[in-house]
């Protein structure tokens, strides 16, 4: 014992050693990652510091070029070469060159001007100057300014206009960035009379950046000028090129729309690459700048604060260690006192189990010897218990039971009623079992039929010498004494009645504490404890007549051996008759012949009862197979699960209620069957009368033939699913082509009577009449003027 204390008696210091250590670590590494999360903030503030300062600019030197641009689109359209250009009908070559030239020498004089142009709308003639000159008076190469052109509406003076515009009209498909600017001038119908366009380089707006950094912030940028609908419409990286795309799927544009702060910074992928995201966004501007840095840039700064983070974190390590080491020192000592002490008292016996620390061995040896004392006691008591219920148990179900000398063995185990007198049988079954079994566990299940055991006791035993036995599942049996007498002796019946009013005693008192119901079952006496198995087999079968009497009821032997049970024979016409309603699909008859067929039950044994409840059920089951094999309606019954279903049925209106059930759904197959079966017909008649509407000998009878059926059938369901016979609808559908055709088409009446099948013209123009409210030359009269109405403004 003083080995395995040496041992194991330093398990506690080990474990608070651990936990303070564990404890202390764990807020050593809350504050490093504090640390490291305000260490990398700050970081990314100052990125974003910086990166706001140059958005700053950018917006000024955007606002700057803007304000010039309107200055010196202003000066260019008063030029007088810039009028002579614009107003003149009929100018000649020389002077059109003269005033080019005057005009690009004014525009060289601002380096952000790509190009303009000059449009004379009387003329139709567009002057390109710049990079290209070029006169063109039938199409000019900037297509998409032309469109904008046709369309006054969308020309805003003076505004700037994000366009990739061709570099030359020899070659149209390389382009340059710019933003047109339009001076536009109107005839008095609204009409463009003439138009100046400036054409300013879009990366103009970042070359002034160059001499801004105060560091390498700008390395690896991609600053944005965004609209809020996420359109690009300036970048700074050309390599990139972003311009007049949409980034309104990348999520962080999302991000950046959905903010409500003008500025902020955050993390996203860009990309495919993880980059930092700074924006600034101005209340008098539409725009969004945004700044994308990618996050490789700044991963030399972030790696050094993890090299200082990392120092810090493994000096504190060290400290922990140390600080926890003599703290668990010191709170040790008086557990490894009293551990030594108690080691010293339990010489003479080592408590059993292994022990995680000196607490646990010390609440061991304490407990021990109490719990010992305790548990025999306890172990005596309820195996007493068990084992009468045991034997008693096997006495009622076992086939082969060994023989015990009964008057030793009851008075051994307490069992109260004597083995040499007579006795009889009480067995309560448990109403509504299938709900009881799925609303209590198996523990629970136990517990009620315990409750059921101790009353019948408490209730049976002033009157009878008496034991209650559990013997699973659904019931309860209550074994007593009683004396036995012939019929003709007056307390034949005597004991009997004491017995019915006993057991309706116990099923009010469960009923009332336990809200559950259970049947009783009062056997006839037996004069041999050998007998009694055959007698709980005889009281089992009793309890088959729970079906007739229903839940709650109270049943002897004595009363269900003096009833005259009725010869029953099966009315095979009646079943068949009963059969015929379900394949006919006549609920109402099939439920009436159902309950006829019952009735006639009401006075048989149970044996006769269940056979003919197979019967019944085995004939609707085969008429179903058959239905299924001849017919292309699928019931998806399961007779075995009927069968089973209905056999653990307690009373005959659970039984009734089955059957019920299985009759309205196969029923209801039925006629879902048949309905669906008379659409499909409906509608193939239909899309072969939309199809063939222009022969002049479609008619009722032809569409039946077409489908294999008689006229009056088809006619009846055309009626049933559509409110209108065939040849209604036949007529409804060449008057409706006939008025689209009047509409639509260039043919005369007679050629569209022709064309839709009409035979007779005099009742043609009746019906349509009737139909339309016109003639068919004032429907298209009216259609006519109707159209021309609406194209009139």
């Amino acid at each position: 014992m003083r080995v395995r204390f040496f041992r194991t008696g330093q398990i506690y210091f080990y474990s608070m050693f651990t936990k303070i250590t564990f404890l202390l670590t764990l807020i050593m590494l809350a504050l490093l990652l504090f640390l490291h999360f305000n260490f990398t903030n700050y970081s990314i503030g100052l990125l974003n510091s910086s990166n706001q300062k140059l958005m700053n600019q950018i917006y000024q030197n955007a606002l700057q070029i803007n304000n010039s641009v309107r200055t010196y689109s202003n000066a260019i359209f008063n030029n007088p070469n810039t009028t002579k250009l614009m107003y003149s009908d009929d100018i000649s070559v020389l002077d059109q060159l003269n005033s080019i030239n005057t005009i690009e020498t004014s525009l060289g004089s601002a380096p952000f001007i790509y190009s303009a142009y000059v449009y004379n709308g009387k003329t139709n003639t567009y002057y390109a100057i710049g990079p290209n000159t070029v006169t063109r008076k039938d199409q000019f190469y900037d297509t998409e300014l032309v469109q904008m052109f046709k369309d006054p509406k969308l020309l805003l003076s003076h505004t700037p206009i994000p366009r990739k515009i061709p570099v030359s009209e020899l070659d149209p498909t390389k382009f340059e960035n710019v933003f047109s600017y339009i001076l536009p001038e109107y005839f008095p119908d609204k009409q463009l009379k003439n138009a100046l366009v400036i054409n300013v380089r879009m990366n103009w707006i970042f070359n002034s950046l160059a001499s801004y950094q105060e560091s390498d912030s700008l390395t690896g940028n991609n600053i944005l000028i965004m609209d809020h609908n996420g359109n690009v419409i300036a970048n700074s990286d050309q390599e990139k090129d972003l311009f007049l795309s949409s980034l309104s799927n990348e999520p962080f544009v999302s991000h950046v729309l959905k903010f409500t702060n003008q500025s902020g910074v955050f993390t996203a992928d860009f990309r495919g690459t993880s980059s930092i995201i700074t924006y600034t966004s101005y209340e008098t501007s539409p725009w969004i700048l945004v700044n994308i840095t990618p996050y490789k840039y700044i991963a030399g700064t972030v790696s050094k604060v993890k090299a200082i983070t990392v120092t810090i974190g493994l000096v504190m390590l060290i400290i922990c260690l140390i600080t926890g080491f003599l703290l668990s020192k010191n709170l040790y000592d008086p557990v490894r006192n009293l551990r030594k002490t108690i080691g010293r008292l339990n010489h003479t016996q080592e408590p059993k189990g292994d022990h995680h620390n000196e607490f646990e061995y010390i609440t061991d040896s304490i407990e021990s010897t109490h719990y010992q004392l305790n548990s025999l006691e306890d172990f005596r008591k309820t195996n007493l218990f068990t084992l009468k219920q045991t034997y008693l148990k096997d006495l009622l179900l076992s086939k082969h039971v060994k023989e015990v000398d009964y008057e030793a063995f009851f008075k051994q185990h307490n069992v109260h009623f004597d083995p040499r007198s007579s006795i009889a049988l009480i067995l309560f079954k448990t109403d509504h079992y299938a709900a009881f079994h799925a609303n209590y566990s198996s523990k629970d299940q136990s517990l009620l039929r315990y409750s059921l055991l101790n009353i019948a006791n408490e209730i049976v035993h002033p009157s009878y010498p008496c034991e209650s036995i559990d013997a699973g599942r659904d019931h309860v049996v209550t074994l007593l004494n009683m004396e036995v007498f012939s019929d003709h002796e007056p307390g034949s019946t005597a004991h009997i009645e004491r017995l019915k009013s006993l057991a309706q005693e116990i099923q009010q008192v469960y009923a009332k504490y336990c809200s559950i119901s259970v049947s009783a079952f009062i056997s006839e006496p037996v004069t041999s404890i050998k007998d009694v198995r055959a007698l709980y087999e005889r009281t089992l079968e009793l309890s088959h007549y729970r079906i007739k009497y229903g839940h709650g009821c109270l049943l002897t032997q004595l009363t269900i051996n003096k009833v005259n049970w009725s010869d029953f024979n099966i009315n095979t016409a009646s079943v068949q008759q009963f059969l015929d309603c379900i394949q006919k699909a006549k609920l109402e008859e099939a439920k009436t012949a159902y309950w006829n067929l019952i009735q006639e039950l009401t006075d048989c044994s149970f044996n006769i009862i269940m056979f003919t409840l197979s019967y019944l059920s085995s004939s609707i089951f085969n008429l179903v197979n058959l239905m299924e094999r001849n017919g292309t309606i699928s019931f998806g019954l399961d007779f075995v699960s009927f069968d089973n279903t209905m056999k653990s049925m307690e009373v005959f209106d659970e039984i009734n209620n089955e059957f019920i059930t299985l009759i309205s759904a196969i029923i209801g197959k039925i006629e879902q069957n048949r309905s669906e079966k008379s659409d499909i017909v409906v509608s193939n008649a239909i899309r072969f009368i939309d199809s063939h509407y222009m022969d002049t000998t479609l008619t009722s009878n032809r569409v039946a033939d077409q489908f294999k059926l008689t006229p009056a059938y088809l006619g009846k369901l055309f009626r049933e699913h559509s409110s209108r016979s065939i040849a209604d609808y036949i007529s409804e559908t060449r008057l409706v082509k006939a008025s689209e055709l009047l509409k639509d088409s260039p043919y005369n009446v007679d050629e569209i009577i022709e064309k839709i099948g009409w035979e007779n013209k005099k009742h043609f123009f009746t019906l349509f009449k009737k139909r339309f409210g016109t003639t068919p030359t004032e429907y298209r009269l009216k259609s006519r003027v109707s159209d021309i109405q609406e194209i009139s403004p």
